[in-house]
């Protein structure tokens, strides 16, 4: 290699080496690459304050319908799951002996009532034959005592014919109440007995329903006064739709061994879309937080030092600040202390921050005539 060669490249590695260095200390000057977050700004508003429950859908009148007379099942007359209105045919118990029990009492009553009649006629004619002591008094006193008791035997008649009436009635078994029937526990040709315990049928009245649950008694004082009318929501479990209810009862006393009382909501149920014993999630509104600071709900994360949500400066910072949450909800949180109303608050990219890492917006347009290093340059 001649000098001249040995000169020119020495130059080029001094050159390659100075280059290096620009970009080194372009990249020190620029900083680290800030980090893409989706932020919203934190808003004063009224929100109401409600109180979150597990509850269950209780029916508005559930009747269970047993047989009141035995006999075989000889015919049905709805099928399972049927809606039916009060007084619907359910099914029909044989008739036959109970007939023949009210023929026998009736007869029984028409006997007694002619011997009742022929006692009557006599004793009327003894009270006369006594005038003329054709007769002892004590024939007349008979006569009147028998009298006496032949009517007491025509009432008893009347009562076992009324009796002996019902019990054919109750052959006939029809819907006590309206409302959707379950499924049928015993079928045509089984033989039933007034005194079961099982119930051939439940009707469930399911429009409108209740929803049944429980809150802690810290909360009577926001109550006291207001026990009906107050606006509750009902959401299905594993739905996400809210329906509408109003409070309708609190009980009389709180549960002492947990400490809460009982309500029940009032759901319309038109659709039928809420059935018996299904669980719900009840929210019950008891106030109204008036110029509370809410953010979205995905603002806020749980650390160990507890909650805390990242506020973007006005240099385009992450700011970290503890927070105290006064309420929780699925969409937005009620912040009671740490962020101000107007802050913009990080819901997207929380956890690629860090305190005071510079962030940029997304989202943000940036100004007319520059290109993304203008907007990265507004970010910062």
């Amino acid at each position: 290699m001649t000098p001249r060669t040995a000169s020119t490249a020495a130059a080029l590695v001094l050159a390659g080496a100075l280059a290096g260095c620009s970009r080194g200390d372009a990249r020190s000057v620029a900083g680290p690459r800030p980090v893409p977050v989706r932020a919203e700004r934190a808003v004063e508003k009224d929100v109401p304050v409600e109180v979150r429950a597990v509850g269950r859908i209780v029916a508005n009148q559930s009747v269970a319908v047993r047989a009141q007379v035995s006999g075989p099942i000889v015919a049905v007359h709805f099928t399972e799951g049927q809606q039916v209105k009060k007084g619907d045919l359910l099914l029909e118990i044989d008739r036959r002996p109970y007939a023949a029990a009210l023929a026998g009492a009736r007869a029984r009553l028409e006997q007694d009532r002619a011997r009742a009649e022929n006692a009557r006629a006599d004793a009327k004619r003894y009270a006369e034959l006594v005038e003329k002591e054709y007769v002892t008094r004590q024939q007349h006193d008979a006569a009147r005592a028998n009298a006496a008791a032949l009517d007491a035997t025509v009432v008893a008649d009347q009562a076992a014919v009324d009796r002996a009436a019902l019990d054919l009635s109750y052959c006939t078994l029809r819907a006590p109440a309206a409302g959707r029937t379950g499924r049928l526990l015993v079928h045509p040709g089984n033989l039933v007995s007034s005194g079961a315990q099982e119930p051939l049928v439940t009707i469930e009245q399911v429009k409108p329903v209740f929803a049944a649950f429980s809150i802690p008694e810290r909360h009577l004082a926001a109550l006291r006064g207001r026990v009906t009318g107050l606006p509750v929501r009902v959401r299905p479990a594993g739905g996400d739709a809210d329906v509408e209810a109003t409070l309708a009862f609190m009980d009389n006393a709180v549960d002492a061994a947990t400490g809460t009382i009982l309500l029940k909501a009032r759901v319309e149920n038109e659709d039928e879309a809420l059935l018996p014993g299904q669980v719900v999630d009840v929210f019950l509104r008891i106030a109204e937080r008036s110029r509370a600071i809410v953010v979205p709900a995905s603002a806020v994360a749980s650390g160990q030092q507890g909650d805390y949500a990242y506020v973007v400066s006005a240099e385009r910072k992450a700011v970290l600040r503890p927070v105290v949450v006064q309420q929780a909800g699925d969409a937005e949180t009620v912040i009671g202390e740490g962020i101000a109303a107007g802050e913009l608050v990080v819901t997207e990219g929380q956890l690629k921050l860090r305190p005071d890492a510079p962030v940029e917006l997304l989202g943000e347009r940036p100004a007319p005539g520059t290109g993304d290093g203008g907007a990265k340059g507004a970010a910062r």
